[in-house]
């Protein structure tokens, strides 16, 4: 059942725009150490929008978008596809998915990675002429969290920072001054994500973060498959649930 509603719902979505999403690719701002190859990125284009949230996802971050595509087949850019229809927030979503693997935690914070996150703020800025927030899930976590670290103007370009079943090594070094919110499932058995730890950085980011900053908990959903790529952490069967959470702090700190 659950399958069919997204489904219809991504119907729905591209009926509304006229258009079915592509992908993009966005240059990046300077050579690195992958050369100049391009970041490709999957947008979900909203009516009205008032603000774009770009989604860094977890391992390997890397899912082999490439030119012409119409749809990423993974489970957090599946869930945020579904927040481009939603009427409360009205979001354009993009999906950006690295050209290389980020096969360890250490490749999240390189200035070839945090660059090109850059590069795809700065477009999508320019593109949508809305603010853009950041939402990272699982390792995608210590990418948000590395560019907000990074830089004065990486923090002003944008609005927001979301992370979701973050990593425990996720920090904050300096005061992020975007709203944030920790999303956690009370029941994530991913050994790397756990909810102690989501609760711990978020203390962290609350002291230092001059912005609200808050947490927010998914208790639905079951257990499936491997603790770290399915159920819980991946918020199987508590999409809609999540969500919610998501949007109503978007909603409340958009324009802050």
């Amino acid at each position: 059942m659950n399958r069919v509603k997204y489904v219809v719902g991504f119907i729905l979505l591209a009926l509304s725009n006229q258009v079915f999403p592509q992908s993009i690719a966005v240059e990046p701002l300077s050579r690195g150490f992958f050369g100049s190859t391009p970041t490709f990125t999957m947008p979900y284009e909203t009516s009205g929008a008032k603000l774009t949230i770009v989604v860094i996802m977890g391992y390997p971050g890397s899912f082999g978008v490439k030119a012409g595509d119409h749809f990423v087949r993974n489970t957090t850019a599946r869930m945020m596809r579904d927040f481009a229809y939603r009427q409360k927030v009205k979001a354009n979503i993009v999906i950006l998915d690295s050209p290389f693997p980020l096969q360890d935690i250490a490749a999240r914070s390189t200035g070839d990675h945090l660059s090109r996150i850059e590069s795809v703020v700065r477009f999508y800025t320019e593109k949508f002429k809305v603010p853009v927030w950041l939402l990272g899930h699982s390792d995608g976590s210590i990418s948000v969290a590395e560019y907000l670290n990074r830089s004065e103007e990486t923090r002003r370009s944008i609005a927001g920072s979301i992370l979701s079943a973050g990593r425990d090594e996720t920090r904050v070094k300096e005061d992020w001054k975007v709203p944030t919110l920790v999303i956690h499932h009370e029941k994530d058995e991913c050994q790397w994500t756990t909810f102690d730890g989501a609760k711990r950085y978020h203390a962290q980011i609350k002291e230092k973060n001059s912005m609200p900053t808050e947490f927010a908990t998914v208790i639905g959903g079951f257990r499936s498959g491997p603790p770290c790529s399915t159920g819980f952490h991946m918020y199987d069967g508590a999409f809609e649930e999540t969500l919610d959470l998501i949007e109503d702090f978007v909603n409340r700190h958009k324009s802050e």
